[in-house]
């Protein structure tokens, strides 16, 4: 795929960011996703080119891939701590499934700095959650996720969601986390339905609902951050 894979951010949170390629989503089952299409055996040289681009320019650098940071390689792994170590990197954001949370605290002693983790919640709503096969049980609520991760993203614009449940999901976020992303569903290979109506909302509204936060970010399309 001929995807950006290197951004500076420099509003809100300010940080480089980075796309890389892991293993392969472990999970894979998620009704809205086909991000898992974007990985590699063996990652380590593409990746390499990638993160030599850091500079350590804000001391913040946040990575994602098609999957967790669990499925990197390890010599993918070893080349991040190094880089983390000679560009002065204080806070490391990385972003996993829920599935990986009693393995926070071993990522995050792996490396020399600061590590936050993101969780792709997509909702609070449990019943959406279980439609949407994110392998989160429904039990699982708020306060719990939050125990273990520093930031969410949330996913708005499909069938079968309401204004209620996006606009109760920023505020759940909003008050349990460090950094929430807004994120409108993108048009992709799978079989999920946009809401046009829910589309206009997100767009039209709810900039005015988190215009006073520093944790959020809206995300209108899938390069809103400069990769993807």
């Amino acid at each position: 795929m001929d995807l950006n894979r290197y951004s500076v951010i420099e509003k809100g949170m300010k940080r480089e960011m980075l796309l890389l390629k892991g293993t392969g989503c472990r999970w894979r089952k998620c009704t809205f996703c086909d991000y898992y299409l974007d990985y590699d055996s063996s990652p380590f040289l593409f990746n390499k080119e990638i993160l030599d681009k850091v500079s350590g320019v804000h001391g913040v650098l946040d990575i994602i891939n098609s999957g967790s940071c669990f499925e990197y390689d390890d010599e993918t792994l070893n080349y991040i701590r190094s880089v983390v170590e000679k560009k002065n990197i204080n806070v490391l954001w990385l972003e996993c499934h829920y599935m990986y949370k009693d393995r926070l605290n071993e990522m995050a002693s792996f490396f020399p700095c600061s590590v936050k983790f993101r969780c792709g919640v997509e909702t609070f709503n449990p019943a959406l959650r279980s439609l949407w096969n994110k392998g989160i049980a429904e039990s699982v609520t708020a306060e719990d996720i939050a125990r273990y991760f520093s930031g969410v993203c949330l996913l708005c614009g499909i069938k079968g969601q309401s204004k209620r449940d996006i606009i109760s999901d920023i505020e759940t976020a909003e008050k349990y986390f460090e950094y929430y992303s807004v994120n409108l569903f993108c048009k992709n290979s799978r079989r999920v339905e946009i809401d046009e109506d829910l589309r206009r909302f997100v767009i039209n509204e709810v900039p005015n609902l988190i215009k006073d936060s520093s944790k959020a970010e809206l995300l209108i399309n899938n390069t809103d951050l400069g990769v993807g």
